[in-house]
């Protein structure tokens, strides 16, 4: 079949393309941010060529950990085509955010033309069909998936659905299974794609052998779940943690009032996209205790009135409509809390491809009131007051969401400014209250630090009993402000928290180095060197600690392990030049100090920044 698109389809995707560039152009200047500097920046599976098989046979947050270290990070989660369009950013680009920023903009564009294509394919006018992708294209809600970098897993899947979708319709079954691969691959969310296609069947183009048209997903369905399965270990090994998602750990019926009360928000923010975050955990969405609270009511009376429409739809109209909300129901339950629980109560990324079905019945309503099928369904045409109306009214809706999407790409400019604007919406969140408090650890500003630290741990009492990084941030400004023995006990809670990374036991070393326990610091540190021998800062640690010692030629050789690995460490420069010192090469010793940056070598330990 002919997939050619005639000019004015070329015409409408460069004026969606121009539309979507338009609203996020100003993203490609923001850095990384949040979950991007974890996932990107600190992420070593995606920086070098011989972690490649690690990266594509490894959990999602694998990074997290360095590749030696014995206790891998699991969240239950496997995307590596995700990974692998980090790790050719990384290639390409290094560390510059601009392209990983770019591929993120041109996906989304990618799934804005799916969109409008797929609404051709349901029967959509064309001028409706623009509609329907165009507000797409612009709308706030999306700023987290697409301006986030992370949330290019959102991107990656929607285009693999929508793509499988149009391709199937068309005629391209090979390709369409190979979409649906790629999309599960890039998030579990997309395994829903066979449902959709169903949907799709009964109600645009009506049913068709079932054995040839869906035994294919059902194969590659199966192969994916095997992988996912040897690869993890088991099918779903999600641990959900109070914080991130309360919802698992209420009653059953408590667990079902609230996750109907977050659904009817994601569609609230769809209407009314003002008040956005990069946070809705504990305490962010306060947790209903009745039927009768208006969050709860609104929530199911909004889905419930989308479920209606699709079956009016379904029984008297053309079921398109019910295709629309169909789209969007199925596609948001396996993000919902309402079948499984999931890590998180609410992401407005979640939300990334459920909104493509509300557009699409955006685009039908638009077509219903302009009259634009009245020469198909023999009802008259609308008036041509009403159609320019109409078409007035949307955009200026575009028009608004523009604003507001470009408004909101600025909040995504740093951990700090993102943070900052989620306080501003969710102030009762304690994480983040908590990411605040990093964000002032790393300024420098102990005393907010605290303070946001305090109110994190007033807001949610367990934190620090529960969460790793909390305590190691709480550990090093108590470090930095001299409370060393607070620190001591903020890293050892760290430590017992996760035992198996090299970053909490290289902190709690330093803790103990501080307080003058050198045996002590010397038997952790070595830990954190037995679970990642290519850690260059704790290399270099130990160096220092054994310069305490006077144990001066095995300091020597610890501190030129640290510059093998990273030959830019300061810090190892100058406790090689304490150890040179120490052994009489003294003309040696003038030279690496001055690598140091230290034109005459000072007492003390060296090399204790805390990470």
């Amino acid at each position: 079949m002919n997939l050619d698109p005639p000019t004015s389809t070329v015409a409408a995707l460069g004026l969606l393309a121009l539309l979507g560039g338009v609203a996020y152009a100003n993203s490609l200047g923001n850095g990384f941010a949040f979950d991007d500097i974890v996932m990107i920046e600190q992420n070593v599976l995606i920086k070098r060529l011989d972690y490649l098989p690690t990266l594509l046979t490894s959990d999602y947050w694998a990074g997290r950990r360095a590749p030696s270290e014995v206790v891998p990070w699991k969240s239950g989660l496997y995307r590596p085509l995700v990974l692998l369009t980090y790790a050719l950013n990384y290639a390409v680009g290094g560390l510059n955010p601009l392209g990983y920023h770019l591929v993120n903009l041109v996906l989304h564009l990618l799934v804005t033309a799916l969109v409008y294509l797929v609404a051709l394919r349901m029967g959509m006018g064309q001028e409706a069909a623009l509609v329907a992708a165009a507000i797409f294209a612009v709308h706030p809600l999306h700023t987290e998936a697409v301006t986030g970098i992370v949330g290019r897993a959102e991107l990656l899947m929607a285009a693999g659905v929508l793509g499988s979708l149009w391709l199937a319709d068309a005629g391209r079954p090979v390709m369409s299974l190979l979409a649906f691969a790629l999309a599960m691959f890039a998030k579990e969310q997309a395994m829903v794609l066979p449902a959709v296609l169903v949907l799709y069947d009964l109600c645009v183009v009506r049913p068709r052998s079932v054995l040839l048209r869906y035994g294919g997903y059902a194969l590659v369905l199966a192969a994916y779940l095997l992988i996912r399965a040897l690869v993890l270990g088991r099918v779903n090994t999600v641990s959900v943690f109070f914080l991130d998602n309360p919802l698992p750990h209420l009653d059953g019926y408590l667990w079902t009032l609230n996750a109907m009360k977050v659904a009817g928000h994601y569609l609230w923010l769809c209407i009314w996209p003002v008040s956005l975050s990069a946070d809705y955990s504990y305490n962010a969405i306060p947790l209903a205790g009745s039927l009768l609270e208006p969050g709860v009511v609104l929530g199911i009376l909004g889905w419930s009135g989308l479920v209606g429409v699709a079956a009016w739809s379904f029984v008297r109209g053309t079921r398109r409509a019910c295709f629309a909300v169909g789209l969007m129901v199925v596609s948001f339950l396996p993000a919902s809390n309402l079948l499984i629980p999931i890590g998180t109560i609410m992401g407005e990324r979640l939300f990334y491809l459920p909104s493509a079905g509300l557009c699409l019945l955006v685009g039908l309503v638009y077509e219903r009131a302009t009259g634009q099928q009245s020469a198909v369904s023999g009802q008259p045409s609308a008036p041509l007051v009403t159609r320019h109306l109409s078409l007035l009214l949307v955009v200026l809706i575009c028009l608004a969401m523009t604003v507001r999407t470009v408004a909101r790409n600025q909040d995504w400019a740093s951990t700090e400014t993102l943070m900052g604007s989620a306080a501003q919406v969710v102030p009762e969140s304690a994480k983040v209250h908590a990411a605040l408090g990093g964000v002032a650890l790393v300024k420098q500003d102990w005393s907010k630090a605290f303070e946001h630290f305090h109110r994190a741990t007033e807001l949610y009492p367990d934190y620090i009993h529960t969460a790793v990084t909390i305590n190691l941030n709480l550990g090093t400004a108590l470090l930095k402000t001299g409370q060393t023995t607070d620190a001591i006990q903020a890293f050892e809670r760290a430590v017992a928290l996760d035992p198996g990374s090299s970053v909490t036991q290289f902190n709690l070393a330093l803790g103990y180095t501080e307080r003058g326990l050198y045996a002590v610091a010397e038997k952790v540190m070595r830990s954190a060197l037995a679970l990642n021998p290519e850690f260059p800062e704790a290399h270099s640690g130990l160096s220092s600690i054994l310069i305490e010692l006077q144990r001066y030629d095995e300091a020597l050789g610890e501190a030129e392990a640290a510059l093998q690995l990273r030959p830019d460490l300061r810090e190892a420069h100058a406790n090689r030049a304490k150890a040179l010192q120490a052994l009489g090469k003294f003309d040696e010793a003038a030279t690496e100090s001055k690598r140091a940056g230290a034109e005459v070598l000072v007492p003390g330990l060296m090399g204790r920044k805390a990470r």
